[in-house]
């Protein structure tokens, strides 16, 4: 199942009636990563599929542009990726991890990484921006891939022509780790680019933690006062000897 993050002018996008509903769980089964309870947190991979490596599975003749071409004047590109996945996991027990892609075609069985980042040409300027799928159970292995249109203009930031790649971006992962879109307006998956937010909103985060629960958070103990004593002697003996090496 593949879902598509669409743009339309905003005037045309106000005027549609717009459910004022809570997060939508995807259509697949399990629908998420990891263990299949919900609440449960997951390890998920993703790669950056290279240049013309075979997206034959969507259309007849289609092949990936790479995020790395796709994106070659926008300096910075990389730490926006990695900011989007990481809008997710500092909200959910769900991790991140960066792999070497295995180089198949688009869908063929054992094609590595959980989510596949690509682009390829789709509708048009002004159309559907990117498309992600949805978790397992879907296809042999197009859960999770994500791929961009690159027919459309792409830039960091809000303002001025085109499309933001962390919004665009964050919002297919959205989709990639399970959750469908939402008629909830001011949610970054609502189906409608935006720039009036950047980046999950409360509906977004409450789906996310659904999901896979809350993120996880590591509590360093306080150290204990006989620590803290020998810190300082280490400390003050340490400015004591910077004092005795001035001229």
């Amino acid at each position: 199942m593949r879902a598509t993050l669409t743009r339309l002018c905003a005037t045309l996008a106000l005027s549609l009636p717009l459910a004022a509903q809570a997060f939508v769980v995807g259509p697949t089964t399990p629908g998420k990563w990891g263990s299949p309870v919900m609440g449960t947190g997951a390890t998920v991979t993703y790669s950056f599929v290279a240049d013309g490596v075979s997206c034959a599975d969507e259309f007849v003749g289609c092949a990936n542009t790479s995020f790395a071409t796709l994106f070659s004047g926008l300096p910075g590109w990389l730490t926006q990726v990695q900011n989007a996945f990481s809008a997710w996991s500092a909200v959910a027990d769900i991790t991140f991890v960066q792999v070497a892609d295995s180089g198949l075609a688009f869908n063929a069985a054992g094609a590595g990484a959980d989510i596949r980042l690509g682009a390829h040409t789709m509708d048009g300027v002004f159309g559907t921006l990117a498309h992600g799928y949805y978790p397992p159970a879907n296809g042999s292995s197009a859960a999770g891939d994500i791929h961009f249109d690159s027919a459309e203009a792409w830039k960091i930031g809000f303002g001025g022509a085109g499309f933001d790649i962390f919004q665009v971006l964050a919002h297919e992962i959205g989709h990639a780790i399970g959750l469908d879109h939402t008629g909830v307006a001011g949610s970054l998956m609502n189906p409608f680019y935006t720039e009036a937010f950047a980046g999950l909103q409360a509906d977004d985060i409450a789906g996310a933690q659904f999901i896979y629960g809350r993120a996880v958070t590591h509590n360093v103990p306080e150290p204990s006062p006989a620590l803290l004593l020998a810190l300082g002697l280490c400390v003050a003996g340490l400015s004591r000897t910077r004092a005795a090496r001035k001229p």
